[in-house]
């Protein structure tokens, strides 16, 4: 595991002992030793020496020159380095420190070595010249590294502290603070390194290693789970003072766990070492814990050669698929991870999951090396090359070469050499430095391709149902919008096969879709259609991707399906009478997209797709709805809003829908500032109180993130009194996973519940029966245990249909709002359905609807409790859930340092508003440049159309000075003849 921790303060003396003196007593048996070009050049060798450390944490070299101090601008402490903490795994740690097999040590110490070779190529140093700053790739550092062997609990912690000093040397000789934000960039590629490295070096030396999880995890084999924990008192000690206050690892917050940390935490010493490490022996030995034969549990040490549990590498790793090398199998891994998600994926995240998949089998060479053979052959598919600034800022953009040129010219009104000139004197001097490359597949941009290419097709294919005049004067004297009426004319009266309908929240987008029915119901009688099974009469059937948006449109009369089991239907009855309608069509990814196309397409049906490019994005890669927009698909637009009742917070979602922000907050009439997330939630809730019953059925609470909707709904049942009026009960919560680590056995953790969708009769699974994981075995195996205490093993990548599920065991009391998390068609149940606890007795769970009817609930339905329940509170929502919803008043969560903070999100949170939308914030100040960003899922045909813009650009552009040294004087004589022209360095652009 790896910890990248700032070292800041100004006692730079205090920071040394801390890695290098008595602290602990490692200094005295395996002193510090230097890494680095950087040190090299400075002619530091050997054991470190800890006031030459404290010296260079204060920024003097040897020579005595002192380097300019750079602060932290939050807490206005130095930056006197780095620490980078690599820690071995538990089992790691007991092998080389317990069993004293000092050849484990050396693997530990080679593993950190090669990862911090990698991190030092990310060193850079900044330079300003005429006032603009510019980025210089150093690629040396200092690094003080500090290996020690115990944990503050007095357990085998096998850990290296990698100090890097903040400094570097540039190429013109000074030595300068280092820029570091690429390390933090690259954190967890580089812990999958060592972790790689590590597991690599074990297996050499005989040791089987076990994968826990699809992060890269692991442990030696032959120390059991249980054995290890044994030797985590401290994660005990933390464990136990949580279960003090009712809560675990899994519900506690950072800032408790933090809290914990700090007040159970020993102090270290020297102290009773010996006497330690006999413990460890003794307790070795209770446990039973084999270390092999020549393990100093029998009085013996081990050498410094000679495997302990056999010789030589271990066989190929048997989780591989067949027929693929290691680094094959582990890259067609990431790429099928990552590109689930994203149709166009960056360097470091490949590398990355790659990296953490190959654990034990490749090293980072041969991941490298098999990404740029997929490269090569054109299976993944390379951005091409794009520039940031030197000088990061909020928003700053990063575009190509030709990007920047173009940008720069509308900027500034440069002419087209100009731009050109400029750009190619800042790539050279380093005032626009390279950005992360980015990838993207064959595979998806086929996909693209195939749905532009079917929307085209149909264009003008079928026949309209009623003329444009004809729907003009079926439309006289409705209360329908200009946009609606042209949303209405585009469903009946089109030759298009496919259309659109894109509207901006509130704006009664599936109001003109109920219009439309109405206009072929009367088109069915004038035919005489729909009377007898030969002439069926036009139909619309509806679809959406999730369940509480069917049941929106249920609730308006409509036929409606999820857009999953309108797929898994056998008799789909489509035909060229059929219209289809896709609702919130903006996040239906390009897989299901070009399923669904086909399907319309081979049936004659048509498909009108609804949909806001400007809400939440398909969860899945892709945005083929936006992509289809810019195609020239045919579509209606819908501007005028319906949904807001108040005139302030109307023009708060125009504003919201335009991208505007700063203007939108200004006609949000309650913004309130509480630092503390828990304050904030409290807030939330005490202003939730203040309403009436019937009120708050009516209210939504919008969260940023699962965490924050756990503690809103916790805060809500405490301002309820419902705490501890209940019964818990066991409910499952869906784990988000991705096909690839679906079929990856070590993906599975322990205790997960697996829910097949289909009878696998040789493994002895039964559809829809729960099953408890149990453990990861060699082979792919994943050992479960069903309800009646039956072991069975089964293989994910043969067995694929599989729902994956947490188990949680809330309190459910008599009055409390839930949701509804799985569909259950038998139940008329949909996922995301809204009700009320009625009644917990006779182990059943009784359920009411929260609409009523005539004053009683519209349903009420009972759940047995003796099977887990798919259900969670719902007093708050993450803005996913929220999409498709409206309500009277909605109440927003708005953290302005998180990642999920965006445009994306604040405008469907307060466009889901009919009369107020009051926000909770830890910062007004940052409240308007936090919600200006806007999440935007990359396109693999936009990946390509920047290939080929730079193709096209390299063979007309003529030469500059990064095309050679010979064009230099060249350059230089264009600079004399015309001396106003603009030259290096990129200046800030707002």
């Amino acid at each position: 595991m790896l910890n990248v921790t700032p070292i800041r303060g100004n006692n730079q003396y205090a920071a040394a002992r801390y890695f290098s003196a008595a602290d602990d007593y490692y200094a005295k048996e395996t002193p510090g030793e230097w890494q680095g070009e950087g040190a090299e050049r400075l002619g530091l060798v050997g054991p470190v020496d800890q006031a030459q450390l404290a010296k260079l944490l204060d920024g003097k070299l040897p020579n005595g020159e002192k380097i300019h101090t750079t602060f932290n601008a939050e807490t206005n402490k130095r930056r006197m380095g780095l620490d980078m903490t690599f820690s071995a795994p538990k089992s790691v740690s007991m092998q080389a420190l317990v069993a004293g097999d000092k050849n484990v040590t050396l693997a530990h110490d080679r593993a950190v070595a090669k990862a911090m070779h990698h991190v030092e190529k990310l060193a850079q140093a900044r330079r300003k010249e005429q006032g603009k700053f510019l980025r210089e790739r150093t690629g040396n550092m200092v690094i003080g590294k500090f290996r020690h062997e115990m944990s503050r609990g007095k357990d085998p912690q096998l850990h290296t502290h990698a100090v890097i000093m903040n400094m570097t040397q540039r190429a013109d000789g000074k030595w300068r603070a280092l820029f570091n934000d690429d390390i933090f960039k690259v954190q967890h590629e580089v812990d999958a390194m060592y972790k790689g490295q590590l597991a690599l070096e074990l297996r050499e030396l005989g040791y089987e290693i076990r994968i826990l999880d699809g992060k890269g995890n692991f442990e030696l084999n032959h120390i059991s789970r249980e054995q290890i924990e044994a030797f985590s008192s401290r994660s005990k000690v933390i464990e136990e003072a949580l279960a003090k206050d009712g809560k675990t690892r899994a519900d506690a917050t950072t800032l408790e766990k933090q809290v914990i940390s700090m007040a159970t935490r020993p102090h270290k010493d020297e102290r009773d070492r010996d006497l330690v490490k006999q413990y460890w022996v003794t307790k070795s030995r209770d446990l039973g814990i084999d270390y092999g034969p020549q393990s100093r549990l029998d009085g013996r040490e081990y050498g410094e050669s000679g495997p302990a549990l056999g010789a030589g590498r271990s066989q190929p790793d048997p989780n591989l698929p067949a027929g693929l090398t290691p680094a094959q199998a582990v890259v067609q891994y990431a790429i099928n991870h990552l590109t689930e998600r994203e149709q166009v994926v960056s360097q470091p995240d490949l590398l990355t999951v790659a990296l953490q998949r190959s654990v034990g089998l490749a090293g980072p060479e041969q991941v490298r090396a098999e990404i740029a053979r997929l490269v090569h052959q054109g299976t993944l598919i390379e951005s091409a090359p794009a520039y940031s600034m030197a000088k990061p800022t909020e928003n700053a953009p990063v575009l190509s070469p030709a990007g920047w040129q173009a940008h720069l010219q509308e900027l500034k009104g440069w002419t087209d050499k100009q731009a050109k000139q400029y750009v190619a004197t800042a790539i050279e001097r380093g005032s626009l430095v390279p950005a992360e490359k980015r990838y993207t597949t064959q595979k998806g941009l086929k996909r693209e391709k195939a749905i532009l290419a079917i929307e085209h097709t149909g264009r003008g294919q079928v026949t309209p149902l009623m003329s444009k005049e004809q729907v003009a004067k079926a439309l006289e004297g409705s209360t329908l919008t200009a946009g609606q009426r042209q949303a209405v004319e585009a469903i009946v009266s089109t030759d298009n096969r496919f259309v659109g309908i894109q509207g901006d929240a509130g704006t009664g987008k599936t109001y003109s879709v109920e219009r439309a029915v109405q206009l072929l119901t009367s088109v069915n009688e004038a035919m005489n259609y729909g009377k007898t099974e030969d002439q069926p009469g036009y139909r619309i059937l509806a679809l959406a991707p999730y369940g509480n948006q069917v049941a929106a449109l249920k609730n308006e009369g409509m036929d409606a399906h999820t857009l999953a089991s309108f797929f898994s239907t056998k008799n789909k009855a489509l035909d060229d009478r059929t219209i289809l309608v896709l609702d919130e069509a903006g996040v239906v990814g390009a897989r299901q997209m070009e399923q669904l196309m086909r399907i319309v397409e081979k049936s004659g049906a048509r498909l009108v797709q609804l949909g806001d490019t400007k809400q939440t994005e398909a969860i899945e890669a892709g945005k083929p709805f936006a992509q289809l927009q810019q195609n020239g698909m045919q579509t209606a637009r819908i501007k005028e809003i319906q949904r807001q009742k108040d005139p302030e917070l109307k023009l708060a979602v125009e504003h919201a829908a335009d991208g505007n922000t700063p203007n939108s907050l200004l006609h949000i009439k309650h913004i309130e500032e509480l630092r503390n997330p828990t304050d904030r939630h409290q807030a939330i809730i005490n202003d939730y109180m203040k309403i009436t019953p019937k009120e708050r059925r009516e209210v939504l609470i919008v969260a940023g993130t699962n965490k924050d909707r756990k503690e809103i709904n916790t805060l809500a049942r405490k301002a309820l009194e419902l705490e501890g009026r209940g019964s818990k009960f066991d409910t499952l919560n869906r784990v988000d996973m991705t096909q690839a680590e679906r079929r990856y056995a070590p993906a599975y953790k322990i205790g997960m519940i697996i829910q097949p969708e289909k009878d696998y009769k040789k493994a002895g699974l039964v559809r829809g029966e729960n099953y408890t994981v149990e453990q990861a075995l060699p082979g792919n195996t994943l050992v479960v245990t069903g309800s009646d205490g039956q072991s069975h093993q089964i293989n994910p990548r043969q067995a694929t249909k599989l729902s994956v599920y947490k188990p949680e065991r809330p309190e459910l009391s008599i009055g409390d709002l839930v949701r509804i998390t799985r569909n259950t068609p038998s139940l008329d149940l949909t996922n995301g359905d809204r009700m009320q606890v009625v009644s917990t007795a006779n182990g059943m769970i009784e359920l009411a609807s929260t609409k009523e009817r005539d004053g009683k609930p519209e349903r009420v339905v009972k759940l047995p409790a003796n099977k887990p329940l798919h259900l969670e509170h719902a007093y708050s929502a993450t803005v996913h859930s929220a999409q498709g919803l409206t309500n009277d008043r909605v109440m927003i969560s708005v953290n302005t340092k998180s990642r999920t903070t965006s445009l994306n999100l604040f405008y469907v949170a307060i466009s889901r508003a009919r009369l107020e939308a009051r926000i909770y914030t830890d910062a007004i100040a940052d409240l308007p440049g936090a919600i200006a960003k806007r999440y935007d899922k990359t396109t693999a045909l936009a990946l390509q159309q920047e290939r080929e813009a730079q193709r096209l650009q390299k063979a007309h552009a003529p030469k500059t000075v990064v095309d050679g040294p010979k064009n230099e004087r060249a350059l230089e004589r264009e600079k004399r003849a015309r001396p106003n022209s603009p030259s290096g360095g990129m200046e800030r652009t707002k």
